[in-house]
């Protein structure tokens, strides 16, 4: 009976239940990431831009939009991003969609201030300009966005959680009007493991509605270009 016992491979059944569970997890977070392409989502705040890139790396990125209030429509966002150096990235997005928003064009960069390093995270602020012509009418906006993030290890996977406070101010050019905004941006970026493609990013992020904003969940899949 004792030598049963110990040829009793203990370790091995554990790194197997272990090795099986994070497989499953890895099946439910894609489950749930497909899930959300068709829930309430619009084009993302932060994105990519707390996510560390090397530098000069070039991302595409590609974002489902399906806006649900202030004008219903769906549509499709393509945006490319690029690091700069160690402190500054940048992004340029199109938008097309049905419904009010005809077709928005966004400009963003984050300036990195205190760096992710031991127990102290990343703050950044990003600046935002969008143009968009809603219900055919011009509106531009622009603003910023305060940015905390964090790297951590989820079953032995990196990614990055953020949270963010976006404050726009709306200028309509036809009816010479203005109107400010602001909300709180939270989401998490990190690879996807994609059959061994391991350049494969995905980011979801959910901005509440603090003051003339929206609430909505965002999904998005980049691929490095280089």
């Amino acid at each position: 009976m004792i030598d049963k016992l110990k040829d009793f491979d203990v370790g091995h059944i554990f790194h197997y239940d272990l090795v099986n569970t994070n497989h499953k997890i890895g099946e439910i977070m894609k489950v749930l990431l497909l899930a959300l392409i068709s829930f309430s989502v619009m084009a993302t705040t932060v994105g990519l831009s707390t996510h560390p890139f090397a530098v000069e790396n070039r991302v595409i990125t590609t974002e489902f939009d399906n806006y649900t209030s202030s004008g219903t429509g769906m549509g499709l966002t393509a945006r490319y991003y690029q690091r700069v150096n160690r402190l500054l990235n940048y992004d340029v997005g199109f938008s097309i969609n049905e419904g009010d928003r005809a077709n928005r064009l966004m400009v963003g960069a984050d300036y990195e201030i205190f760096p992710d390093y031991g127990r102290q995270p990343r703050l950044s602020v990003k600046g935002l300009f969008e143009t968009m012509e809603f219900d055919t009418e011009r509106i531009n906006s622009f603003g910023a966005a305060p940015t905390l993030s964090k790297g951590f290890s989820f079953w032995g996977k990196e990614a990055f959680p953020f949270i963010a406070l976006p404050y726009r101010v709306s200028l309509n050019e036809d009816q010479n009007t203005y109107d400010t905004s602001l909300a709180f941006a939270t989401g998490i970026t990190g690879q996807l493991d994609l059959g061994g493609n391991n350049k494969v990013v995905g980011n979801i992020e959910a901005n509440w509605n603090l003051q003339n904003s929206y609430s909505a969940i965002v999904m998005g899949v980049s691929v490095p270009l280089n």
